[in-house]
């Protein structure tokens, strides 16, 4: 498995709540559409540490393949909506981990 982690912060100007707001109604729907996609795990920087995180929050959007990932970078419905987030993110990171789950017997 192939997981595509991307991290980043608030735009400046935008609060948590119409982020937030934004993100739930608009983004996350758009993201589920993306051809190929898995798994998707959103997170949020735990508030007791938010002032100390570079980061605000972190999607992973986890893939079969490094192939279907490929596949789906050029979608419309990942263009969508990585374009739409330009103007809620900043200092936007991504990242790509071959991924292993661990059972914990």
């Amino acid at each position: 498995m192939l997981k595509f982690v991307a991290m980043w912060n608030l735009k400046e100007g935008i609060s948590e709540s119409v982020f937030e707001e934004w993100y739930r109604t608009r983004h996350i729907p758009d993201a589920k559409r993306i051809p190929g996609l898995r798994k998707y795990t959103v997170n949020r920087a735990a508030h007791q540490v938010r002032g100390e995180s570079r980061y605000y929050r972190m999607a992973e959007l986890s893939f079969d393949s490094y192939e279907a990932v490929q596949h789906a970078l050029p979608s419309p419905e990942w263009k969508r909506a990585f374009l739409d987030a330009q103007g809620y993110i900043a200092d936007h990171l991504r990242l790509q981990f071959e991924s292993e789950e661990i059972p914990l017997d």
